[in-house]
């Protein structure tokens, strides 16, 4: 139980003062206080332009790694695009130079006297059997002779 001067004391301080029993503050004190809490808030303005800077940056920073994230993978699909592009020009190569083999191929004497042997079942004419119009077109070593050396030259 609580004493009776302490009960007593107790009644005194409600009656002077309400509920939270403590005297009233002067003016000057409260002015103090005021003045105090000012200065905290201009302090506190200062502490969110601070953290606004913060924020600003980070912000800026997220932006450049997601501008580097779509630039890299910009990047790698170019890349992925020249490799076809690389590949298909390779098979392209590929074909010229299998068709320039083949042209080479059919255009010597060789194929020429082969094709004409086995379509057409033509044969290659001795010198004996040539006939020519007048003796001064004759060539010394024989017509077929000079043309193979010069097909082979």
């Amino acid at each position: 139980m609580i004493a009776a001067e302490q009960w007593y004391e107790f009644q005194e301080q409600y009656q002077k003062y309400g509920l939270d029993m403590k005297p009233q503050e002067s003016r000057e004190h409260r002015e103090r206080r005021r003045q105090a809490a000012r200065k905290a808030g201009v302090a506190d303005l200062g502490i969110l332009k601070d953290r606004r800077l913060i924020l600003m940056g980070l912000a800026a920073i997220a932006m450049t790694m997601i501008l580097l994230i779509v630039m890299t993978a910009y990047a790698a699909s170019i890349k992925y695009e020249i490799g076809v592009t690389e590949a298909e020009n390779s098979a392209l190569w590929d074909d010229i130079k299998h068709l320039q083999s083949s042209q080479t191929t059919m255009n010597g004497v060789g194929y020429v006297e082969e094709r004409a042997a086995q379509e057409l079942k033509m044969k290659a004419a001795k010198t004996e059997q040539i006939v020519y119009v007048s003796r001064s077109d004759m060539p010394p070593a024989g017509f077929a002779d000079v043309l193979k050396s010069k097909a082979y030259q």
